[in-house]
């Protein structure tokens, strides 16, 4: 009796279906930072080492690849929100570290970038929404923490963080680029450096809330 071939179980090609589907979010996410949205998606296909029908199998079209990308960033960010909050011992520190992984996924970019539909998509998102609720609400606690502790600038809410490295990003060089990405990393510590509690000018207006975010988002709509 011969050894069972287990590649065509159905566990087998629910794993095999799952792995295709994470290469090509993968692929598409540094894509989508190296080039830009409208990266080919025959070109995703190829860098995720599967074929073009296999890719629209998984996202018949660019809007839901993008929602997919932005879905699997804001798990990692919850993800990575929940582990930096309860590993780092310094909200400061702790706090320049989730942002800077914020900045680094390229939140901001793959989210504007993404058509009217697939903005929509995403906001009526329950997964979307719990995870970034998440991140949101761990940036605040990290945020307080550090004002208490005289690190951070008492006149801010987790809106003006949120904002300050959306605006940033949006400036993000493509991949390999030496120079812009030097500069995006000056811009970077710029942007901390504001939120630190330094002898400084004060803020106009009051400390932004992403409440105050979202209300600016639906009136530009």
């Amino acid at each position: 009796m011969g050894v069972r071939d287990t590649r065509e179980t159905p566990e087998a090609l629910r794993a095999d279906a799952r792995r295709n589907r994470e290469q090509i979010i993968e692929a598409a996410r540094a894509l989508f930072i190296r080039i830009g949205p409208d990266v080919p998606m025959e070109e995703i296909a190829r860098a995720a080492g599967v074929g073009v029908g296999t890719l629209y199998r998984r996202f018949p079209d660019r809007g839901e690849l993008i929602q997919a990308v932005n879905l699997d960033n804001f798990t990692r960010l919850a993800e990575l929100a929940r582990r930096t909050e309860a590993e780092e011992p310094d909200p400061a520190a702790a706090l320049d570290s989730l942002l800077r992984s914020v900045l680094e996924l390229r939140l901001s970019v793959t989210m504007t970038a993404a058509s009217a539909p697939a903005r929509q998509a995403m906001k009526e998102s329950a997964a979307v929404a719990e995870h970034r609720d998440e991140l949101i609400a761990v940036v605040g606690r990290l945020l307080r923490r550090a004002q208490e502790d005289g690190a951070i600038r008492p006149d801010i809410d987790a809106g003006d963080a949120v904002m300050a490295v959306a605006l940033v990003s949006r400036l993000a060089p493509p991949a390999g680029d030496d120079l812009g990405d030097m500069i995006y990393r000056r811009l970077f510590a710029l942007v901390m450096d504001g939120l630190r509690a330094v002898p400084g000018s004060g803020l106009p207006g009051r400390p932004v809330g992403y409440g105050d975010i979202e209300e600016l988002r639906q009136r530009n709509q």
